[in-house]
C-alpha cells in the first residue's frame, strides 16, 4: 500500500508539471490527459487515508495599492481613446461591493477586440511586463505591475451586430472548436463613469456571467459554472479538471467535493467524475 501511494504521489507531481507544460503550448488534449491521471492519483491516495497538500506561500495583497492601480490604468486608457472597462471579477466587486473582491490579485479588464493589441502595447510602455507563463491565447493576455506584483488580465471581446451580442472567452487560433472557450454575452455599450469606461448596463452583463451576481458565493467557480459558456467541450473539461486539482491539493476535501458537485450538475454522472466523487466521499468518511 505504501509503495502504491508513493507511486501515486509521484504521478501527481509529474501530472501537474505535464499539464502546465501542455497548457503553455496550447495542447489541450495532452493537458486533459495529464490532469485526469493526476486526479486518479489524488483519488488513490485519498482512498488510502492521505490528504495530499501543496504548499502555497501566501502572496501579500494591498487593497489600496491594487485599487489605485486599477483606476489609474483605466483612466489612462480612456484618455488614450482605448475602450477598456472593468470586466468579470473586477466589475463584480466594484459594482456589487464598491471595492475589489478580497485578495483578488488579478484585475480583469475587457476591451473591444480591435483595440486589444494597442492596449497591450500601452500597458508595456507604462512599465507593465507581459507574462510569458500563459497559454498562447489570441484574445487574452496577462500583464504584471512590478511595483505591486498585481496582474491585469486583458480580455478582447468581439461585438457581433448581426446577432446583437458580444462574444468573449479565450480563443486559440488554428485549433479546433473543442479547444475554444466561447461566451455569448448580451450586447452592451460603454458609458463614462468616474473618468473611466464602464458597461452601460452592468447588471445585464453580470447576470450573464454570474447569474445571481448580487449574492456572494465564495465557492462559485467562474470557469465551471459560468452559464454563458456555449459548449462543455474539451476546453471546459480541462479547466474543470484543473480547478478540481487545485482545490484538492488545497487540502479541503469538503470544498473540493462541493466544487465537483458544480461539475456534475452540468455533466451528469460521467464515469471519471463519479469515481473522483466516490474517493472524496471515502476521504470525508461519508457512509
Amino acid at each position: 500500500m505504501v509503495a502504491m501511494t508513493q507511486a501515486a504521489l509521484q504521478q501527481i507531481q509529474s501530472g501537474l508539471a505535464g499539464a502546465q507544460a501542455a497548457l503553455l503550448q496550447g495542447e489541450l488534449e495532452a493537458m486533459h490527459a495529464h490532469l485526469a491521471r493526476t486526479l486518479d492519483a489524488l483519488a488513490e491516495v485519498t482512498r488510502a487515508g492521505f490528504v495530499p497538500q501543496q504548499d502555497r506561500p501566501a502572496v501579500p495583497w494591498d487593497e489600496a495599492r491594487a485599487t489605485q492601480l486599477v483606476w489609474d490604468l483605466l483612466s489612462r486608457l480612456k484618455a488614450a481613446d482605448c475602450h477598456v472597462f472593468p470586466f468579470a471579477g473586477t466589475l463584480l466587486g466594484l459594482e456589487r461591493d464598491g471595492r475589489l473582491l478580497p485578495n483578488d490579485k488579478d484585475a480583469d479588464f475587457g476591451v473591444w477586440l480591435e483595440d486589444f493589441s494597442l492596449v497591450g502595447r500601452l500597458l508595456q510602455q507604462w512599465g507593465l511586463r507581459r507574462a510569458t507563463d500563459t497559454p498562447p491565447f489570441a484574445n487574452m493576455a496577462t500583464f504584471v505591475d512590478a511595483a505591486t506584483g498585481y496582474s491585469v488580465d486583458l480580455f478582447g471581446l468581439r461585438r457581433d451586430p448581426y446577432h446583437h451580442r458580444t462574444e468573449g472567452g479565450v480563443w486559440l487560433y488554428g485549433k479546433p472548436a473543442s479547444y475554444q472557450r466561447v461566451l455569448h454575452l448580451p450586447w452592451f455599450e460603454l458609458a463614462p463613469r468616474q473618468g473611466v469606461w464602464w458597461p452601460e448596463t452592468p447588471a445585464l452583463l453580470l447576470q450573464a456571467l454570474y447569474g445571481d451576481w448580487r449574492t456572494p458565493r465564495s465557492e462559485w467557480d467562474s470557469l465551471i459554472s459560468n452559464q454563458s459558456v456555449q459548449d462543455l467541450n474539451l476546453n471546459w473539461h480541462c479547466w474543470a479538471l484543473r480547478s478540481l486539482c487545485t482545490s484538492w491539493l488545497g487540502g479541503d476535501l469538503g470544498k473540493t467535493r462541493r466544487l465537483l458537485d458544480q461539475v456534475l450538475v452540468r455533466t451528469g454522472d460521467v464515469a471519471p467524475y463519479v469515481a473522483w466523487r466516490d474517493a472524496l466521499d471515502a476521504g470525508l468518511g461519508a457512509p
